[in-house]
């Protein structure tokens, strides 16, 4: 399954906008332009993510059949996923499309990349291919799961914040929007990571898969 669209994480962003007691005339446009900009940095990451070779398998020869019998990693971004000098043009466009043109516009644009691609890194060092992939000619033969937790909302908001702070975004509404940002990623990395699948067709030798995988 795809990685969630814009418009399911525009509605987990409007629902965390309001947890975060944001409701100024512009938070509904913010709302938007999050949840586009990730929605395309989601699309994204899932065209680039790449499973690391080296998973455990247990593929006896001659036939190459069995499992792999423990955990894989995937590589972070920028290797494995957009980082923030690919993200942050699309914030940008999606502030500017949803009228968000204030001087702070770029400094906007640019915490969000950032902590988009904060919030991936941690994603591929938290999340990991679950144990278990059916291995038929030494080759997996069936998609894979993924296992573990996306990043918290309390380990992102911190990140949000100090990034909006460096980019000189500072008023009474900064931690606010921190709080939104971190709970908007981490409910939308949560749904993704239930969808995506490694995909079969890694190549495996008898006791560890020999070639890097790819999602979807």
């Amino acid at each position: 399954m795809p990685a969630p669209s814009g418009s399911e994480i525009e509605n987990l962003a409007k629902a965390a906008m309001q947890s975060a007691s944001l409701r100024g005339e512009n938070a509904p446009d913010l709302a938007a332009a999050l949840g586009s900009t990730c929605g395309q940095a989601f699309t994204l990451f899932v065209s680039m993510a790449m499973v690391a070779p080296g998973i455990p398998a247990a593929a006896p020869p001659p036939a190459g059949s069995g499992s792999t019998a423990g955990p894989g990693m995937m590589l972070p971004p920028p290797a494995g996923g957009p980082g923030a000098s690919q993200i942050e043009p699309i914030a940008q466009g999606m502030l500017a499309a949803n009228k968000i043109n204030g001087e702070k516009q770029g400094a906007l644009a640019k915490a969000i990349a950032q902590t988009v691609e904060q919030a991936l890194i941690l994603f591929t060092t938290m999340v990991m291919v679950a144990p278990g992939i059916a291995i038929a000619g030494f080759t997996t033969a069936a998609p894979g799961s993924l296992m573990g937790a996306a990043p918290p909302k309390p380990l992102l908001q911190p990140l949000a914040l100090g990034f909006l702070q460096a980019g000189g975004i500072q008023g009474e509404n900064a931690p606010d929007l921190a709080s939104a940002m971190a709970e908007t990623l981490s409910n939308a990395l949560t749904q993704m990571m239930t969808r995506l699948k490694v995909s079969p067709g890694i190549a495996s030798s008898p006791g560890a898969t020999a070639a890097p995988g790819r999602l979807m």
